[in-house]
């Protein structure tokens, strides 16, 4: 008798073991897709835009001659079992919002 009990006992925990699990794994998966989905203001929200959510990052600011802020940016571009190769750019405001160049190495 107290061996049913046992195994009632440890299929009920597990039974609700996996629904708590499958839970979570559901709350996870929301909040990802909602930081995804998330509109960034500023440099951040052009890069996403413009690269891709979270593609490029920014390396430095600069301020320059003039007063400008720019931003020195790469994009990494990956290949199959190879090192990064990596993509610059200079990122700086305009009266129009923001635009970039590709920097040559």
């Amino acid at each position: 008798m107290q061996a049913i009990i046992i195994f009632v006992l440890i299929s009920i925990t597990l039974v609700l073991l996996s629904i708590f699990i499958s839970g979570l794994k559901e709350l996870h998966k929301e909040e990802k897709d909602l930081r995804k989905n998330m509109i960034r203001d500023g440099i951040i929200g052009y890069l996403d835009q413009t690269f891709g959510y979270g593609a490029a990052k920014i390396f430095k600011s600069i301020f320059d001659a003039e007063g400008t802020l720019r931003y020195l940016v790469y994009l990494p571009e990956y290949e199959w079992f190879k090192s990064p190769k990596y993509k610059w750019f200079e990122v700086y405001t305009t009266q129009k919002g923001f635009q970039y160049t590709e920097m040559e190495k």
